[in-house]
């Protein structure tokens, strides 16, 4: 919502900058239309990328980023965004409930965090744990146990390895618990806070 109104805006600002440089070329120094309708086009095109990076830079200033940690977080919010469809991916191969459910939640819990880290890119750095390690591990657990899965083979080597890598999925979905709660920690903190200033003033309001 937030990029569509930012959309709006400079394409608003760009078209009536159009419109005036067109009038001003034409009108005020008689200018060739062909010529007026050149300048006007050049005019809108320069405002709206001119309040582009203007806007960019504010809101990386509001966030606490410079550019080249924007990108940093960008790019990797890219590749974890492809891991995720992957993990998506495996739910379609599971061949019991109970793996079903444990996929379900991973692919929920990853995408929360993803969510939270692109819409405030400052807390990728509190997720580091699940964009580094866990995310990886899950996507490769879950592919690797929907393989195992899907073989018409069920010697004892591919049971174990099957209860094993089950076993190291239902780990890895509390360590994803973990990186979201670390994620919100913030939120926590501060809710915490509200909390206990709430219950100061209420004691305070009893005492008098």
């Amino acid at each position: 919502m937030r990029s569509f109104i930012l959309f709006l805006t400079r394409s608003t600002a760009a078209f009536f900058s159009t419109v005036f440089v067109w009038l001003i070329s034409f009108f005020g120094f008689d200018q060739s239309f062909f010529s007026s309708s050149c300048y006007a086009i050049a005019g809108g095109v320069a405002v709206y990328f001119l309040l582009k990076t203007l806007q960019k830079k504010q809101w990386l200033k509001q966030n606490g980023l410079t550019g080249r940690e924007y990108k940093y977080i960008s790019d990797n919010l890219k590749e974890a965004k492809q891991k995720i469809s992957r993990l998506q991916r495996t739910l379609f191969k599971a061949r019991s409930i109970e793996t079903i459910q444990q996929l379900v939640e991973a692919v929920r819990l990853s995408k929360r965090i993803y969510r939270i880290a692109e819409k405030e890119p400052r807390r990728f750095y509190q997720g580091e744990q699940f964009f580094f390690y866990h995310l990886d591990s899950c996507v490769e657990l879950a592919e690797k146990y929907t393989y195992l899965a899907s073989q018409p083979i069920r010697d004892q080597n591919i049971r174990a390895s099957l209860g094993e890598t089950k076993r190291m999925l239902s780990h890895i979905c509390s360590s994803l618990e973990k990186d979201l709660i670390a994620v919100l920690s913030d939120d926590i903190d501060h809710l915490q806070f509200e909390l206990n200033v709430a219950k100061k003033q209420a004691l305070e309001r009893k005492e008098r």
